[in-house]
């Protein structure tokens, strides 16, 4: 299994287990309020928790790389306006308000929830300070900041570990440059901007030499990695590099002419000029076009790079 799909298949099944136990809590919640006689309470409760075990159930049965978000944005939108909405009607609704920042972090992204957190506690701040008694009021309002923290510095704990581990799982552990995966996923990225700022984008090809393809396993990668330290270190800031399962590397230049390319190019022979024996080493380089698919324009690129 590679690393990509390892790292997703982590994300998913923790996402599941979640799920399952937030429908866990919110079936005794359900108990709880059928017990009291609150049965209104009870069936809302039970709605969320056999949602939560039919979108868990779903996720599991799915096993693709990314389940669709539409059921969360749902779900945590009928949560807030069940919490907001319900205070009005009964103080056991309140106590649902701590259930969602914590939701809302645990399942999307660290921008999304925030901003979907903050519009929430705007709204929910006056309501509970114009509806409730002070003591009530207070209480409810610490232990939501309560919660909010722990939501919040749980989402900065884990999203700083997911762009380590994103680091890790998109970057060639040979050459410490970026994976063929990471490739495709920035370059979709960077063809998007370059049409939207109507600026030039150039990408380099560097095929490792054939005479490389004789030596053992230890002497090609150290070759390798020595090759993708040179590239590394006259990148520019904003340029990026990539190794290919083919063991070819490519050079995505944003904002970038052939003339740039050229700069490269002259660069990475005159660093390798002086290795025993000389390094013969086919450079190419490609523009991108408004036509041209991250798909055909690496196609494009490699054969130019092999036809040399």
């Amino acid at each position: 299994m590679e690393k990509t799909q390892f790292h997703t298949l982590i994300v998913l099944q923790v996402k599941i287990i979640y799920c399952l136990l937030a429908a866990l809590g919110l079936s005794v919640i359900a108990a709880l309020d059928l017990h009291e006689g609150q049965y209104g309470f009870a069936a809302v409760a039970a709605g969320f928790a056999l949602g939560l075990v039919l979108y868990a159930g779903y996720m599991l049965l799915r096993r693709r790389k990314r389940s669709s978000p539409y059921p969360e944005w749902i779900m945590v939108g009928l949560l807030s306006v069940f919490t907001l909405f319900g205070m009005h009607q009964s103080e056991q609704v309140a106590h649902w308000i701590y259930f969602v920042p914590v939701y809302t972090y645990f399942l999307f992204p660290f921008r999304a929830a925030s901003i979907c957190t903050v519009l929430y506690s705007i709204v929910l701040v006056p309501m509970v300070l114009t509806q409730f008694e002070q003591d009530s009021r207070l209480q409810m309002l610490f232990t939501y900041a309560a919660c909010y923290t722990f939501a919040l510095m749980y989402a900065l704990i884990n999203e700083r570990n997911n762009r380590q581990l994103a680091e890790i799982v998109n970057t060639d552990p040979v050459t410490q440059v970026f994976n063929e995966h990471q490739l495709y996923l920035d370059l979709h990225k960077e063809m998007t901007l370059a049409d939207r700022q109507r600026s030039s984008l150039m990408l380099v090809g560097v095929a490792t030499p054939d005479a490389w393809h004789s030596l053992n396993v230890d002497d090609y990668e150290q070759r390798l990695g020595y090759l993708g330290s040179r590239l590394r270190k006259h990148l520019r800031q904003y340029d990026a590099c990539y190794r290919l399962n083919s063991d070819d590397f490519v050079v995505v230049m944003p904002r970038s002419t052939a003339e740039h390319a050229q700069v490269l190019k002259t660069q990475l022979l005159e660093a390798l000029a002086g290795q025993t024996p000389p390094v013969i080493l086919p450079v190419h380089a490609e523009e991108y076009r408004a036509e041209d698919d991250p798909h055909s324009l690496i196609n494009r690129l490699m054969e130019g790079l092999h036809d040399h």
